[in-house]
């Protein structure tokens, strides 16, 4: 029987001549429900998001059981993304943020604008971002926001994960990454020796200057070309047994072309990891 304190709309009596018998629940104390409300949830709110978000309207304590959960990973595309920025604050609670760019072309879209007004607000539990992105214009565009908003309200973010990162010969890591980030997924743009010596010529003095805030850095590989796969690997293991520096971690992807469509089987993939994502690959240097 669900107390009056629950919100059950319509609830009825278990003593009621009404009483309604076709579900196993109706047996089951209300906390005992919510439980496995709550497990269900979590196994299904990326597979069938509408269900579960349909769960909210049952009544108030399960909608206090299963918004958070709904909320907890923001799926922010080109499609959703002027709804989200309507209602931003509802996301406050939200400790995962993945920027899907399905638009690499569009420049200053109306996609990235949103994204902007979404990270300008406070998220007191963020904790990781990931960018899923074929385009260095969109990785860029949202590091800009992280580095002008991380000091403030995005001060909390600990896990970053960029797709599609391409690094310049001016640049550091450290112009791009904010320092709040301790665990760091970086996917870079390789196509020649070029692009491997200046990435591999930044990556060891961004180790050297966070010392005490990366913690994990893990390099995968679908961007980088098959002809410079083996010395890019070769070289970044370098690196880190030169420095012995146990932070750096390697997952040698398949290269993929830009419209290869396991791109979007890979990204579905990390997705459904979620933070564990950041714990895979090998480990380049063990003591």
């Amino acid at each position: 029987m669900a107390s009056s304190s629950t919100g059950l709309v319509d609830g009825v009596d278990a003593a009621s001549p009404n009483r309604v018998d076709s579900s196993c629940f109706v047996k089951l104390p209300f906390e005992l429900v919510l439980i496995v409300i709550t497990a269900a949830t979590h196994d299904c709110v990326r597979s069938s998001t509408c269900w579960v978000a349909s769960l909210t309207l049952v009544c108030r304590a399960i909608h206090h059981a299963v918004d958070p959960i709904l909320v907890e990973t923001l799926r922010m595309t080109d499609t959703n993304c002027v709804a989200v920025a309507r209602h931003k604050t509802r996301f406050q609670r939200t400790r995962h943020i993945n920027v899907i760019d399905e638009d690499s072309n569009a420049g200053d879209n109306g996609a990235h604008r949103c994204t902007k007004a979404l990270l300008q607000q406070r998220f007191p539990s963020l904790e990781a971002v990931t960018c899923f992105s074929n385009s260095s214009f969109t990785s860029r565009s949202i590091l800009h926001m992280l580095q002008d908003s991380v000091a403030g309200n995005l001060a909390t973010i600990t896990h970053l994960h960029i797709r599609y990162f391409f690094s310049f010969s001016r640049d550091t890591f450290a112009d791009w990454v904010p320092s709040s980030v301790t665990h760091l997924i970086l996917e870079p743009v390789i196509a020649g020796l070029v692009g491997l010596q200046i990435f591999v010529q930044a990556l060891s003095p961004y180790l050297e200057e966070h010392k005490g805030g990366i913690t994990r850095l893990l390099i995968r590989t679908p961007f980088v070309s098959v002809v410079v796969k083996e010395e890019f690997a070769g070289a970044v293991t370098g690196v880190a047994v030169v420095r012995r520096d146990t932070r750096l971690w390697m997952h040698n992807d398949g290269t993929l072309l830009l419209d290869d469509p396991l791109l979007d089987k890979e990204a579905a993939t990390d997705e459904d990891l979620g933070l564990a994502l950041w714990y895979t690959g090998r480990q380049l240097y063990v003591p």
